[in-house]
């Protein structure tokens, strides 16, 4: 993908509605909220609402400071029974939004439901937000939801995907591909961006020593994300005599489950690693970090956590997992999924580095970063996209071209 700083469009894409699974923190949520917060401006004619299936969670709070309507089914998980699929209805009665904007792949059935409560044709896009390198190891409720899905999508004008290796992935189960569109994941770099004075204060917060390097690992405590491997590669570096210290934070973290504590016992010295849950202070504390690690296993399409990182100027090691690679470019390793030794060899040609070379290499991450991933530029290939659909639709249009609404928008079809 070359870089570009698409023109702003002269049609306005009116009311919005983005359904989405949940705002709770994760990466698919966080897109979201930077994207309302960067679209969200009577200049540009974007108006968003957002309709959460479950609770409202973390990131409402920060919906509600820009005043984006919110509204919630309060649904646990699963599929909508009757008194959710009213609320539904009537939510988007009474809205009567010029485009429906699926998140997740609950968030995009529910926004084909939705559908039926909207008294004109308007367009729907889905944004798919997982990778699929082996379906089988999603729960069975999670594959039948995709099989579903992969029916449904032949009725959606667009399927945003923040992953090329997604959209490949999903065209393989039978999402349709004639439907793919790709905007990656973006950023805001004014506020994810070196720090010099955040080493110090990184490492008061977290009660970490001056000493050694600190390799961290931010992400929700789930088998796929694997963070024992990540422990067993930094067993390895301290066996090999480096002096490292590891960093797990995220959602859940500060419950790890049995196993992983258990695997933190036998390998690593518990002077060696800090703990904590989730946060939301992420950006004053991330460019003090040493290396950043990603151990995921399965299901990353394109890691939040890898572009902040690459904002930050600090150097990566993630496993190919999803667009991981592409997302990286020269500014970290990549390694194979559950692979301990790949992993700690990485970490450690890294650890190895002198500092400037180690800084270098993450100059030319946050370049990288600059070049492809400012959350201003995508903001504009989402309302250019969404204006694109909304003036075809109004055409009269049958059937919306999706690869011709993302050359419009500037973006790739797939």
């Amino acid at each position: 993908m070359t870089a570009h700083r698409p023109c702003e469009v002269s049609a306005m894409p009116g009311l919005v509605q983005h359904i989405t699974t949940s705002l709770d923190v994760g990466g698919a949520q966080s897109m979201l909220v930077k994207l309302v917060e960067a679209t969200a401006s009577k200049r540009n004619g974007v108006r968003p609402a957002v309709l959460s299936l479950m609770p409202p969670g973390t990131f409402e709070q920060r919906l509600r400071q820009i005043n984006c309507p919110t509204y919630t089914l309060g649904m646990t998980r699963g599929y909508p029974g009757p008194i959710a699929l009213l609320r539904l209805l009537r939510i988007t009665t009474m809205l009567q939004p010029d485009l429906l904007q699926g998140w997740m792949y609950h968030g995009n059935l529910a926004a084909s439901m939705a559908q039926l409560a909207v008294r004109r044709r308007v367009p729907l896009l889905w944004n798919v937000r997982h990778s699929l390198a082996d379906p089988k190891v999603e729960k069975l409720a999670s594959r039948a939801l995709l099989s579903l899905s992969a029916r449904m999508s032949r009725n959606v004008d667009g399927i945003i995907y923040n992953s090329r290796t997604a959209a490949q992935e999903h065209a393989a189960i039978g999402f349709d591909p004639a439907r793919a569109i790709h905007i990656p994941n973006g950023f805001d770099l004014t506020r994810y961006r070196p720090d010099p004075s955040a080493r110090q204060r990184f490492r008061s917060l977290f009660g970490i020593g001056e000493q050694g390097l600190v390799v961290g690992m931010v992400a929700r405590n789930h088998p796929m994300k694997d963070h024992a491997m990540l422990v067993r590669a930094m067993g390895r570096m301290l066996a090999g005599g480096r002096d490292c210290r590891l960093l797990l934070v995220g959602p859940g973290m500060d419950a790890a489950d049995p196993a992983l504590m258990r695997s933190i016992a036998e390998h690593l010295p518990p002077e060696m690693v800090a703990i904590a849950g989730e946060r939301t202070d992420v950006a004053d504390w991330l460019p003090g970090l040493d290396i950043l690690a990603l151990s995921s296993a399965w299901g990353e399409a394109f890691p939040n956590i890898l572009g902040e990182a690459m904002a930050c100027g600090v150097p990566c090691v993630a496993t190919d997992v999803g667009d991981s690679a592409w997302v990286l470019g020269e500014g970290g390793r990549i390694v194979p999924p559950r692979d301990a030794d790949a992993m700690a060899a990485a970490l450690g040609s890294l650890a190895d580095l002198p500092d400037d070379a180690r800084r270098r290499m993450g100059a030319t991450g946050r370049a990288r970063a600059v070049e492809h991933f400012d959350i201003n530029d995508i903001a504009v290939q989402y309302r250019r996209l969404y204006a694109s659909a909304v003036r075809h639709v109004s055409k009269g249009a049958g059937s919306v071209n999706a690869s011709a609404l993302a050359r419009e928008a500037g973006a790739q079809s797939l």
